[in-house]
């Protein structure tokens, strides 16, 4: 296939855009892969810098005349950089825009209509497909960058689930330089139906002219013995702790296998069974106690004595300002005390990490061999920043840090900054950058000659994605730092078989077409749920329910994120729902929650009730709430608040009563509601609200004595022989009634 080929079209008067092809030169490799994109929907697989960005631009160029084109990063720098790209082939600027959660949803609404090429993130996409604010319907393209995300519950795979309902014949391209396993091609491939694989490593003969080999070394370091002496107490500390656990816990834990994920598994458990018992509270305080110490040994074996002292002091830290049996545990342990101490002793005698060291010796050996080198530094932790760029000032070295945007936790770097050092970086200003995973996805930051890993990774996709940053335009070199007997040589030689198996499985899954795409009817078969045609049902959702809010739209209602006051969900003006896991009911009833949230339910809306989702077995086996205590508070739901307890057994069925109960609700009514807080103040509904006030009355006496009289003044007024007349009412009541109304007020 030819470049001319795909890309020679005459542009139609009618369309605004114009395409600069002249500007844009396609590989033999680029162009066969354009070919299969434009037939199929393509999983592209390149490594970093070979043009998967330029592909996307080339079928953009020959599908926009149909359609809009959406581009879909992960992150908003990607996105903006897309945006960027794009523009420099396209014109005019008006027809791009970038879509973020920083522009409010009328723009957003506005721009979708608007521009031909829509850059976003996934997020803000499918927030305002499930308001409704926007459709699919006419997209010719979805390009998913970083493709290799759209496995599990992100947001890429319901936008494509979407896409496949309102547009079956919108054409997906997905781009990634690292798929992952073959499970997670699979997955993959499924949630974004994918029919055809284009996959070229390194080695690959379309490739090879392009590229550069890339040397990878790994160094083995020995802990020295003042960082083996503090390590000696938290490896006390944490025996200790496990010890004690597995005397008094049902659930062990392995000593020999003290990983982050298999401590936070056990905790996960140990959190459910909490809510149950609470005496499940002691060993839930040990593990949490031993994720932090086992957390501590880690930063020591394989980071920064910096870390190590931050993290110590950052524990402290808190330990004053709250009460926490953890935190207490922590800080009165002899052991872990004595580590903080040799800790900060070595901290300020400037003593360091034998890592800092080699680094600093790699990075100095790099600039004597080629003065005019680029260097990147990648570590997990920015705790080791500061150390490393101390260790880099030196005659010819300008080191710098590069990080990811604030968060709640510490400051970041805006984007503006990380533009101005890309480009300081680029303009030879700046020639090492000491970066987080920030610099691992997408963002434009030139080959480099040297990638340095301060620490091997467990993630065989992002160590892909590090390495592709250099081994470019020449040889390249990575260098990996290695503690030895550490959790550093475990992740190194399982990444490595990894990726082998990787490059073996991508290799596979090319030369064998996805025939079970192939089907024409792949869409419906793959769909997990039909979405039906819009109902004109509209749901006032809490923002903190997103899986349930995405099941209710898939059900067709129109779903309102909203960050509300009172229920978890509005379905009319008078219906509001609140809805509980079993968990979550006993400890509100614990806490003194559920009655708070009964009282504000009961006297907003004149129709509230709660869903009990999950088991119900788990409910009345509580061992720190009795059987009993459980009836009672349900019962006083029921008859002193008059709200009506609805059980689910999981939350798809949540999404299908809610659904139901709302298309009910508003189905009564051609009106349309808005969201509100207060009583009702239509008159109709305030007279029943005082009638039903009234002993023994409720909601179907307020009706009948208020349609025989015509207004509670008639009602208040009324003999005790013509309340009798009133159906349902009788004798009793009648009398009752009476003596309420002419009775003199005691206290």
């Amino acid at each position: 296939m030819h470049y001319h080929t795909p890309l020679s079209f005459v542009l139609q008067e009618k369309n605004k855009m114009e395409f600069q092809k002249e500007k844009l030169q396609l590989r033999l490799y680029q162009q066969t892969i354009l070919n299969s994109a434009l037939k199929q929907n393509t999983l592209v697989v390149l490594p970093t810098g070979l043009g998967k960005t330029h592909i996307a631009i080339a079928l953009a160029s020959i599908l926009y005349q149909k359609g809009k084109i959406l581009m879909l990063a992960p992150t908003l720098p990607l996105v903006n950089q897309h945006y960027k790209t794009f523009s420099e082939f396209f014109s005019p600027q008006t027809e791009l825009a970038v879509l973020s959660g920083k522009v409010n949803p009328q723009e957003r609404r506005k721009l979708w209509e608007q521009a031909k090429l829509i850059f976003a993130t996934p997020q803000t996409i499918k927030h305002d497909i499930i308001a409704g604010k926007i459709k699919l319907s006419d997209l010719s393209c979805i390009i998913f960058d970083e493709a290799h995300r759209a496995v599990g519950d992100y947001s890429y795979v319901f936008i494509a689930q979407i896409c496949a309902q309102q547009n079956p014949s919108c054409r997906i391209l997905a781009l990634t330089a690292s798929p992952g396993n073959s499970e997670k091609i699979n997955e993959l491939c499924k949630n974004l139906f994918i029919e055809k694989i284009e996959a070229r490593d390194r080695s690959h003969p379309e490739i090879a002219p392009y590229v550069k080999s890339i040397q990878t070394k790994f160094t083995l370091l020995d802990l020295p013995q003042q960082l083996l002496a503090i390590k000696e107490h938290l490896d006390a500390a944490i025996s200790n702790r496990v010890s004690i656990f597995n005397t008094i816990s049902e659930i062990k834990i392995n000593p020999s296998k003290l990983s982050r994920k298999a401590l936070l598994a056990v905790k996960q458990e140990l959190q459910k069974q909490f809510i149950l018992d609470k005496r499940y509270g002691r060993a839930l305080s040990l593990c949490s106690s031993l994720i932090k110490l086992q957390h501590a040994n880690m930063l020591l074996a394989t980071e920064t004595v910096t870390a190590l002292c931050n993290y110590f002091n950052k524990i402290w830290a808190e330990a004053s300002r709250r009460k926490s049996k953890t935190l207490t545990d922590i800080v009165s342990d002899f052991h872990v005390r004595a580590a903080y101490s040799m800790a900060l002793n070595l901290f300020q005698k400037s003593f360091e990490h034998p890592k800092i060291a080699a680094l600093r010796e790699l990075v100095q050996k790099q600039f004597s061999e080629n003065p005019s080198s680029k260097v990147l530094v990648f570590t997990e932790y920015r705790d080791n920043i500061a150390p490393i760029l101390a260790a880099l000032e030196a005659p010819g070295i300008a080191a710098h840090k590069f990080i990811g945007q604030a968060s709640k936790q510490e400051p970041g770097m805006s984007q503006k900054t990380q533009n101005e050092i890309i480009e300081r970086f680029k303009k030879g200003e700046l020639n090492v950058l000491v970066c987080t995973s920030v610099a691992e996805e997408g963002i434009d930051i030139p080959a480099v000659n040297l990638v340095i890993f301060y620490s091997p990774l467990p993630s065989v996709i992002r160590t892909i994605q590090r390495r592709g940053r250099t081994g470019r335009t020449e040889i390249g070199k990575v260098e990996i730092l290695i503690t030895k007997n550490t959790i550093d040589e475990v992740y190194y030689w399982s990444t490595k078989k990894k990726e082998e198996k990787l490059n073996e499985q991508i290799s596979f899954l090319t030369n064998t077409e996805l025939l079970q795409n192939k089907n024409e009817n792949h869409i419906q078969q793959k769909l997990a749920f039909a979405i039906p045609e819009p109902a004109d049902i509209t749901i006032f959702a809490d923002n903190r329910e997103p899986k349930l809010n995405e099941l209710l739209f898939s059900l067709g209602a129109k779903v309102v994120p909203s960050q509300l006051k009172i229920g978890d969900f509005i379905l009319s003006e008078k219906v509001a729902c609140e809805r509980k896991k079993v968990e979550d009911f006993v400890a509100s009833l614990i806490d003194g929650r559920l009655f708070s949230q009964a009282k504000a339910l009961k006297e907003s809306f004149t129709k509230p009730f709660l869903i009990l989702e999950g088991d119900l077995e788990r409910l009345f086996t509580a061992k720190n709430v009795s059987r009993n205590a459980l009836y009672g508070a349900l019962s006083s739901l029921i008859f002193d608040w008059e709200i009506p307890i609805i059980f689910t057994k999981d939350i798809s069925e949540t999404a299908q009563l809610l659904y139901t109960i709302a298309r009910r609700e508003q189905n009564k009514k051609s009106r349309s509601f808005q969201e509100r807080f207060e009583k009702p103040i239509l008159l109709p509904d305030a007279q029943l609200y005082f009638i039903e006030g009234l002993p023994q009355i409720g909601p179907e006496g307020a009706k009948e004595l208020l349609k025989h009289f015509g207004s509670p003044k008639a009602i208040v007024n009324a003999s005790e022989e013509e309340l009798k007349k009133v159906p349902g009412i009788g004798e009793k009541r009648a009398a009752l009634i009476k003596k309420i109304f002419d009775s003199i007020y005691k206290e």
